[in-house]
């Protein structure tokens, strides 16, 4: 793994120019020490080594920094929070965030950091297909950590040995990671602390490719935040639908035995986007975030502060007016009325190149899903009953459903992990 400090866009370059320049800008290393075990690309020093740690894991990879951070993880972490908290207290704060992240004013992570430190599994700099995943503390993401290990999934996580606010915070290190990245990669937002993979890179890269989408998002069965005016958005909701019935007509993930589906069942249950997992190219997840940061709004004192960032996503068709009278997620920022917003909006300019995958052909969000309705296919391959479908990535995305992980991986063995 390699650290790098987070970089960001300068808003007076032209777009393309100004990406360009940040992310050359942003290929850093940690130590001399280290060097040499990572990529050979001339680097600008941090201000403050992460040293043998950074060396030991690049040569041991991912499960051997799972273990690291799971014995010596407060070292480790701590080693990174000083890291963060001597940098830019009088340069950077919540009301004075880093460039590029300035529609996060009010952040409170930038109270604590200067910026947010990135790890990168080696030879993630060349990969085709990268995870990117945000993560205060990596040694409790074992499940995740291993399934990347076994598949050989290369990964580029954000946070670790940052304190965890609220979801702004995994956002931010998302684009932290993405600003870094050279070239133009797949990559997938996915949760750490509740996501596994049971597909190589490749498989994911060539089911994306296939979908014909610019950014594919996982569904879920309900819509959280509950934006009651989007029940009666049928015009919307029905394109969205209809961009998801063809990514599901391409029958990727279908299993080979796969029973027809009966007369009005279901085979399409998660309709509203999860934002658990969500990819597309980098350039177009860049945009992505252009979208939401133009979303963002300063609460209302009646809409509450949550933890103090005082911003949301206003969501889609609703005016400043409407909006102040309401309360959403209880006044805490949450990244899926971003995302919901981002979808009923390119469905109202009928971009069918922003698609839901609500039946699992590349992620599935299990919510609450019998344990019973996962089925082994003749190839081994671990299938949804209700779709027929074996997904890539499996986001077990409720308290409940959580708890499942560990016997998912007993019940299936080397499926996962």
């Amino acid at each position: 793994l390699r650290g790098t400090p987070a970089v960001s866009r300068a808003p007076s370059m032209p777009h393309s120019e100004e990406r360009n320049s940040l992310l050359m800008a942003g290929s850093a290393t940690d130590s001399e020490e280290s060097q040499g075990l990572l990529s050979d690309a001339p680097r600008r020093k941090p201000p403050l080594s992460v040293g043998a740690y950074v060396a030991t894991v690049a040569t041991l990879g991912l499960v051997a920094f799972g273990a690291l951070v799971s014995r010596d993880g407060g070292a480790y972490s701590e080693h990174l929070r000083v890291r963060l908290s001597r940098e830019g207290a009088s340069r950077v704060s919540s009301q004075n965030p880093p460039r590029g992240f300035e529609g996060w004013k009010g952040a409170p992570m930038w109270d604590e950091a200067e910026e947010i430190p990135v790890l990168f599994t080696k030879g993630a700099e060349d990969a085709d297909f990268v995870v990117v995943g945000h993560s205060t503390d990596l040694g409790k993401d074992k499940y995740f950590l291993a399934s990347l290990h076994k598949h050989g999934i290369n990964a580029a996580l954000s946070g670790n040995g940052t304190r965890w606010h609220w979801f702004e915070d995994k956002l931010m290190g998302a684009k932290a990671a993405l600003l870094q990245m050279s070239g133009n990669p797949l990559v997938m937002f996915a949760d750490t602390t509740d996501v596994m993979f049971n597909c190589p890179a490749d498989e994911i890269l060539d089911r994306f490719e296939q979908s014909g989408a610019d950014i594919l998002i996982g569904g879920e069965t309900q819509l959280w935040p509950e934006i009651d005016t989007y029940f009666d958005m049928k015009r919307e909701r029905d394109f969205i639908e209809a961009t998801s019935a063809d990514f599901a007509n391409k029958k990727l993930g279908l299993i080979a035995d796969a029973k027809p589906a009966k007369n009005g069942e279901d085979r399409m249950p998660n309709r509203w986007a999860n934002g658990g997992t969500w990819m597309g190219r980098k350039e177009s997840l860049l945009d992505y975030f252009d979208a939401i940061e133009s979303y963002l709004v300063t609460n209302v004192k009646a809409q509450g502060d949550g933890d103090g960032f005082k911003r949301a996503c206003k969501p889609y068709g609703m005016s400043d007016s409407e909006y102040a009278k309401r309360v959403v997620a209880a006044g805490f920022f949450d990244d899926q009325t971003c995302l919901n917003r981002f979808v009923m909006e390119n469905a109202a300019l009928k971009n069918d190149r922003v698609v839901v995958d609500m039946d699992g052909s590349v992620m599935l969000s299990v919510g609450g899903t019998d344990f019973s309705e996962f089925k082994t296919a003749k190839d081994g391959s671990v299938y949804w009953e209700k779709t027929q479908k074996a997904p890539c990535a499996w986001h077990f995305n409720n308290p409940e459903s959580k708890k499942l992980i560990p016997k998912a991986a007993k019940t299936f063995p080397s499926y996962w992990v």
